[in-house]
């Protein structure tokens, strides 16, 4: 005796649990054919395909939230995310001490940090409904140090900052008080 399930539409849940052999290969290659928490150099053979969020805690089985593995690491990842996987190996007090290094600076230096390095960032589109007119945001402080904390190092901040130039003097108005009169 089977159950039949009801879904509605939309409803659908993805079958799918596995990436297929087109999307490992663009994983692999992606990854530069090493295991990407290790550095191990791997056959396509030998390939694990891991996740940043596991299936069973509502990740799904894209290119975005896969990562290429080899069977000691996927092993040891489990069902813990990419971010607390990487954190109990300790190799996120880089990132964070970059991160940190990055929160530091102006939008300006960031600005002239991303154009350096090639990076990109598009702003948002908002739409104005009937009353108000549509616009773009420009992308935020938290959207360039995003971006940035996987492209630069902590040597390119530093030599970086010295290369820039400093911002001229603002000239001051001279203001007269009405109280300086009496």
């Amino acid at each position: 005796m089977s159950s039949m399930s009801l879904s509605f539409f939309g409803d659908e849940e993805s079958s799918r649990r596995t990436l297929g052999i087109r999307e490992r290969q663009i994983l692999y290659d992606s990854a530069q054919k090493k295991c990407e928490d290790c550095s191990r150099d791997l056959e396509f053979s030998d390939v694990q395909v891991g996740h940043k969020t596991a299936y069973s805690r509502g990740g799904n089985s894209t290119l975005r939230n896969s990562v290429s593995l080899c069977y000691g690491c996927n092993k040891k990842q489990g069902t813990d995310s990419w971010d607390v996987f990487q954190r109990k190996q300790g190799k996120t007090a880089v990132i964070d001490r970059m991160r940190n290094m990055l929160t530091e600076l102006t939008l300006q230096k960031l600005k002239d940090l991303a154009q350096k390095h090639g990076v990109k960032l598009k702003g948002r589109f908002h739409e104005g409904g009937l009353l108000n007119d549509d616009y773009y945001q420009a992308p935020s402080k938290a959207r360039y140090v995003k971006a940035l904390v996987g492209v630069v190092t902590e040597k390119d901040i530093k030599s970086g900052l010295s290369a820039m130039p400093t911002p001229g003097k603002t000239k001051r108005r001279r203001t007269t008080s009405y109280w300086s009169i009496f």
